[in-house]
């Protein structure tokens, strides 16, 4: 049944690809961009609060 479901949910993104390879291909890249664009800001943004607690914390701010 899982498998079922699985291949029910896989065929139309497969159909889609085949049938617009260049246009998936730009969407998909572009999703990943994103992705890692907000993958980096987190990491960003997580060592930033790290140095401002130790600042803070010190004393210096």
């Amino acid at each position: 049944m899982v498998v079922k479901l699985k291949m029910n949910l896989k065929a139309p993104l497969e159909a889609f690809c085949d049938r617009f390879p260049l246009f998936s291909m730009v969407v998909m890249q572009a999703v990943m961009a994103v992705v890692m664009m907000a993958a980096v800001g987190a990491i960003a943004l997580a060592g930033g609060t790290v140095i401002w607690l130790f600042y803070r914390a010190a004393g210096l701010m």
